[in-house]
């Protein structure tokens, strides 16, 4: 653990000081929190920076699958991930619509139309140049699959799935994966299964983390991989993504 402390922004040292607390707390840095420290050890037999951790969870899930999917979900997550309950299930969705609270849904399809019609307003056309008998075309084409992370820890973040998703539908993209972590914020939260559905987003996993990341990336049992993966996260998540780039395709 990095100790609070002060830096005198005044002092000759004081920008050295914080390009090495920068350092630190970045994604290479080897800051580990208690928990942290306590859940790698737990999971791997030692404690390991974030960027060790993640190497390694990624390395176990594109050589095991879903066995290793399922150690870190119990032991990141507190969740027995089975093969049953990996994927929520459509009638989950639909009963999360059907009960979503007044207001919701309306606000959703505001929202959703004017990112629509931005999205649509700013999408590439086929440019065509024409010179004599030759002619010159640039296209654009959707991806084919594109999986989406979706935070869920102290809060459900509904609006993170319209700023991925709906982009994502406007350049034509057919096939949606939506990864959350499985506590009441996330793959478990009414809302933001209601939203899903409103999106008619149908593929919704129980999976978070740097452990969903490599799912996407890899696919295993139950979940095929993407083209490209989108959303924000916490450190590991950004560290995954990082990982696993080259191979996918990710956002900025």
């Amino acid at each position: 653990m990095v100790a609070l402390r002060r830096i005198d922004c005044s002092a000759s040292d004081a920008r050295a000081e914080l390009a090495r607390l920068r350092r630190l707390l970045s994604p290479d840095g080897e800051v580990v929190s208690d928990r942290g420290r306590a859940l790698t050890i737990e999971a791997f037999g030692e404690p390991l920076p974030p960027r060790q951790a993640v190497e390694r969870i990624c390395r176990a899930v594109a050589e095991r699958g879903l066995p290793a999917v399922q150690h870190f979900s119990r032991v990141l997550d507190q969740f027995e991930l089975t093969a049953e309950n990996l994927r929520v299930p459509a009638t989950e969705l639909a009963a999360a619509h059907a009960a979503a609270r007044p207001g919701l849904l309306p606000l959703v399809r505001h929202v959703r139309q004017h990112l629509l019609a931005f999205q649509l307003g700013i999408l590439h056309q086929d440019a065509v140049l024409r010179r004599g008998q030759h002619e010159l075309a640039l296209r654009y084409r959707p991806l084919r699959r594109v999986g989406i992370h979706v935070p869920g820890g102290a809060a459900a973040y509904p609006s993170t799935l319209l700023m991925t998703a709906v982009p994502a539908q406007a350049a034509g993209v057919v096939e949606l994966a939506v990864v959350a972590p499985p506590p009441p914020f996330g793959s478990n939260n009414p809302d933001l299964l209601a939203v899903c559905h409103e999106l008619g987003i149908r593929e919704v996993y129980r999976l978070g983390g740097a452990q969903a990341i490599a799912a996407l990336a890899h696919g295993l049992e139950g979940l095929p991989r993407v083209d490209m993966i989108v959303g924000p996260g916490n450190l590991f998540v950004a560290l995954a993504k990082r990982q696993v780039y080259g191979q996918e395709g990710i956002d900025m």
